[in-house]
C-alpha cells in the first residue's frame, strides 16, 4: 500500500500562499521517513504559474548560505534526496492558476521583494505571467522569455502573444476574466486568473512547466485542476475564444452524425456563439441554461482530449530525454464524473475530497471502485467538512481519537488518507494543517508494519454497479466550484462533532444504496460501467465473475455489451438485485425475469419511500452469502482475503463528545464465513488497546466475540 503525504509544508500561523510552496529541508526528509511516506502529493515546484524563470529558480536556484546551515535546499536537490529514499515526489502543475504578484525591483531590474514584502512598498510594480510573456522584466531572474521561447510565444495562427494572462484566461459570457477565488488570499493584492487548457498557447506553456519538473528529477507529475476549464463553469465560464471555437466544431461533428437534438433546429452553427446566445436571450448560466448539457459534455470530451495530450507528452519527454518511465496523476476532485474518462491515463488516482467528514465508508468504497485496483490517495479539503474544527481541537490537545479515525478510515475501505503535512487550509484561515507528530507516527507505523493487512482485493460480498451512462449527468455535482467551496466553508465554521454529517446527499439511487449498505456493514465493491463514448467500454465478465450478488441501482443506460454480460452472469447462476430501471428501451428486464435469478424493486421518489423495500430484498439475498456479519451500528467492518488469510477490519465510531474519546465497546459479536480452519490474532496501533477475543466454530464459519473493543482492531485469520 502506498502511504501518501499531503506535502504542501505551508507554515504554521500563516496563510497558504499559492502557487509556490515553501523551501524544503533535511528536517522534512526526517519527517517523511518517520511517517513511512512513499508518495508526496501537491509536493513541489508549483511556481510555473507565476513564470518559468520563477519555476527554474525553485528547481535549480542557489540557496542562501544562512538557509543551508539549517538544511534547506532547492527543489531538484530535495527530489534527489527523496529518490534516494524511495519516496516518489509528484511535481505539482497548477494548471488553472495564472498569477500576478506585487513586486519590487532594483536598478538593474533584479527582483528584490515579492508579495508580502512588496505589498506596502510605494515602489511596487508587478511580476507574473504578464511580465514574463512581455519580457518586460528580463533581469528579474537569471533566465527570461528568450530562454524558453527564442522566437516569442505564438498562438496557433502564428501571431505573437505578449500577455499570457489575458490570452489564456477563462472568461464569462460578458468577456470578463474569471478569478481563482479559492486561492487568492483575502485582503491581499496578489491576483490569480483561472486559465483555459483548451487554449493551445496555455497547453504549450504547461508542457514547458512539465519539462522543467522532469529535468529536476521528479518521478511523477500531478496535474491539479485536471478538469480544466470545467473549474470555471460555476463561476460563469468558460466563454473564451478557444472554447467557443471548439464547441462549434464539436456541434458540427455531432450534427453530421445526426446526434444533435431538435432544440438545435434553426440555429446557424457557422455563426453560433454560445455566450452571445445566452446574453441575447437573457438566460442564466449555468443553472437552467439552454444547451448546457451539450456544452458540459463537450467540456468532458475536451478534458479527456487535452489531459491525455499532456500526460502523453510528459511520458514521452521523460522517456526520450532521460530513458525513464514517468508516473502521471491529477487531482480527481471528489471523483466527479468528468474524471472517469481519464482514469485510464493515470498511474495513481489522487482525489481532493469536497467534504471531509467524520464517517464516510461509502465514499471510500466508491473511490476504490472508480480506480479499479489502482492506488487511491485522498487529500482533505478545508471547505465544507470537519477539518477546520479538527485542526482547532488538535491545537488545544483534543480530538486525538477523531484524528486517528481520519487517518485510518480510508485504509479500512481500500484507499489511503494522505498525512497532512502543512496542508492547505484555504484562503481565509491563517494556518496550515499540522497534526501532532507522535500521533501521526503511531498510525503510520501500524500501516507500514502491517501492510499485508490492507490488500486491494475483492470483498467477496456484493458488487454495486455504477453506470456512467446513467449517472454522469445526474451526478455531475454542479453545485461545487470556487464560490460553492467558499460558501460551504463559511457556513460550517461552528460545526460540532455531532453535526459531522454529509451536507451533500445526492438524491440518486446509487448513492442512496451504497450509504444504506455501508450503514448495514454489508461487504461490497463498486464496479464501474463505462458509457462507451466519453469512456470506452472495457467492462468484461471478469469484473463481476466472482461476486455472488450484483446490485443494479437504476442503471437505465447500459451498452449492448454490458447487457449481454449481465445476462450471461444470470444464466450462470449469479443473482441480481435491480433497484429501479435497467437498460431502458431494451428487453433486458424481460429476459432476466425469464431466467429467474433477478429480483426487482422500485427506486422512485424519496429514499424513505423505497429504501425499506430495497433493504428487505437485499437482506434476503445477501445474508446467506455475507463474508462477515456484524449488527453493531457504531462499528464499520471491512473484510479482505489474500493468500489464504482473511483480514477483518473493525473501526469504532462511538465517539463521546464530552469525554473527547471513542468509547470502548464491551462486547461485539461477528460471524465470519468460510473461516473455521483459520488461526486468529488481533492487532491494533500503538495507543489503542487490543481487544480480547473468543472464537467458536459453527460449521464452516467462525463465531467471534470481541471484548473491550477500542477505536480500531484488525483480526487476522491465517
Amino acid at each position: 500500500m502506498e502511504r501518501g503525504i499531503y506535502f504542501d509544508a505551508w507554515f504554521r500561523d500563516q496563510y497558504c500562499y499559492h502557487p509556490s510552496l515553501p523551501i524544503r529541508s533535511m528536517q522534512m526528509l526526517e519527517d517523511l521517513e518517520l511517517y513511512h511516506g512513499t508518495v508526496l502529493v501537491w509536493a513541489g515546484m508549483g511556481g510555473g504559474s507565476i513564470s518559468l524563470p520563477y519555476l527554474e529558480h525553485e528547481a535549480f536556484g542557489p540557496v542562501d548560505p544562512r538557509m543551508q546551515i539549517y538544511g534547506f535546499m532547492n527543489d531538484s536537490e530535495f527530489v534527489a534526496e527523496c529518490n534516494k529514499r524511495g519516496i516518489k515526489l509528484f511535481g505539482i502543475v497548477f494548471e488553472v492558476q495564472g498569477w500576478e504578484y506585487p513586486a519590487v525591483f532594483d536598478d538593474e531590474g533584479h527582483l528584490v521583494k515579492m508579495n508580502l514584502r512588496a505589498e506596502e512598498d510605494e515602489n511596487a510594480g508587478w511580476y507574473g505571467l504578464r511580465e514574463f510573456s512581455a519580457d518586460s522584466r528580463p533581469d528579474a531572474f537569471p533566465t527570461s522569455l528568450k530562454d524558453y521561447y527564442p522566437d516569442g510565444i505564438r498562438d496557433e495562427e502564428g501571431r505573437l502573444v505578449t500577455d499570457l494572462w489575458e490570452e489564456c484566461c477563462t472568461r464569462d459570457r460578458f468577456g470578463e476574466p474569471i478569478h481563482a477565488q479559492w486561492v487568492e488570499v483575502k485582503d491581499h493584492r496578489e491576483t490569480c486568473y483561472q486559465m483555459c487548457r483548451n487554449n493551445p498557447v496555455w497547453r504549450g506553456y504547461l508542457k514547458k512547466i512539465i519539462e522543467l519538473q522532469i529535468d529536476a528529477g521528479v518521478p511523477g507529475i500531478q496535474l491539479d485542476e485536471c478538469e480544466l476549464p470545467m473549474t470555471s463553469i460555476n463561476s460563469g465560464g468558460c466563454f473564451c475564444r478557444s472554447c467557443m471555437k471548439q464547441f462549434n466544431s464539436r456541434l458540427k461533428e455531432r450534427k453530421k452524425e445526426g446526434r444533435l437534438g431538435s432544440e438545435w433546429d434553426g440555429i446557424d452553427l457557422d455563426s453560433f456563439h454560445y455566450g452571445e446566445y445566452l446574453k441575447a436571450h437573457g438566460c442564466s448560466y449555468p443553472e437552467n441554461a439552454p444547451f448546457f448539457r451539450d456544452y458540459w459534455e463537450f467540456q468532458v470530451w475536451q478534458v479527456r482530449r487535452y489531459f491525455s495530450e499532456l500526460a502523453d507528452h510528459a511520458r514521452a519527454y521523460a522517456l526520450e530525454k532521460y530513458g525513464r518511465k514517468l508516473l502521471v496523476s491529477g487531482n480527481f476532485y471528489n471523483m466527479q464524473p468528468a474524471y472517469y474518462p481519464i482514469e485510464n491515463k493515470v498511474d495513481i488516482v489522487i482525489t481532493e475530497m469536497e467534504h471531509t467528514l467524520f464517517r464516510q465508508p461509502y465514499y471510500y468504497r466508491y473511490c476504490a471502485g472508480f480506480a479499479r485496483g489502482k492506488t487511491v490517495i485522498i487529500a482533505e479539503n478545508p471547505y465544507g467538512g470537519i477539518v477546520p474544527e479538527l485542526l482547532g481541537r488538535l491545537d488545544r490537545g483534543r480530538g486525538y481519537d477523531l484524528y486517528r479515525i481520519y487517518l485510518l478510515e480510508a485504509s479500512v475501505y481500500g484507499c489511503n488518507m494522505s498525512v497532512p503535512y502543512g496542508s492547505w487550509m484555504g484562503n481565509t484561515i491563517k494556518d496550515a494543517f499540522w497534526a501532532p507528530k507522535w500521533l501521526t507516527a503511531q498510525i503510520q507505523d501500524f500501516l507500514y508494519e502491517h501492510d499485508e493487512c490492507f490488500p486491494r482485493s475483492a470483498s467477496k460480498g456484493a458488487a454495486v454497479l455504477y453506470s456512467y451512462g446513467s449517472y454522469y449527468w445526474r451526478d455531475s455535482n454542479k453545485g461545487s466550484g470556487a464560490n460553492g467551496m467558499q460558501d460551504a466553508y463559511e457556513s460550517l465554521l461552528d460545526v460540532t462533532a455531532s453535526e459531522w454529517l454529509d451536507p451533500d446527499l445526492k438524491p440518486v439511487p446509487f448513492w442512496d444504496v451504497i450509504r444504506a449498505l455501508s450503514e448495514r456493514n454489508a461487504q461490497y465493491d463498486v464496479v464501474m460501467l463505462p458509457d462507451g463514448e466519453l469512456r470506452e467500454d472495457d467492462f468484461s465478465a471478469e469484473c463481476i465473475r466472482d461476486y455472488p450478488l450484483i446490485v443494479v441501482p437504476d442503471c437505465h443506460v447500459l451498452t449492448e455489451k454490458q447487457q449481454n454480460i449481465l445476462l450471461e452472469y444470470a444464466r450462470g447462476g449469479g443473482r441480481l438485485l435491480v433497484a429501479g430501471r435497467i437498460a431502458d428501451g431494451t428487453s433486458l428486464r424481460e429476459e432476466l425475469e425469464k431466467i429467474g435469478n433477478a429480483v426487482f424493486v422500485p427506486a422512485e421518489g424519496a429514499k424513505e419511500a423505497y429504501m425499506p423495500g430495497f433493504m428487505k430484498a437485499f437482506a434476503e439475498m445477501y445474508d446467506g452469502i455475507a463474508p462477515v456479519l456484524c449488527d453493531c451500528a457504531d462499528v464499520g467492518v471491512a473484510r479482505y482475503d489474500k493468500d489464504g488469510t482473511a483480514y477483518i477490519h473493525l473501526l469504532n465510531y462511538r465517539y463521546d463528545e464530552a469525554a473527547d474519546r471513542v468509547q470502548t465497546i464491551a462486547q461485539l459479536e461477528l460471524t465470519v464465513r468460510d473461516a473455521s480452519d483459520r488461526e486468529a490474532c488481533v492487532l491494533a496501533p500503538e495507543g489503542i488497546e487490543p481487544a480480547g477475543m473468543e472464537i467458536s466454530k459453527k460449521g464452516d464459519d467462525l463465531q467471534i466475540r470481541l471484548t473491550d473493543l477500542g477505536l480500531y482492531a484488525v483480526i487476522c485469520l491465517k
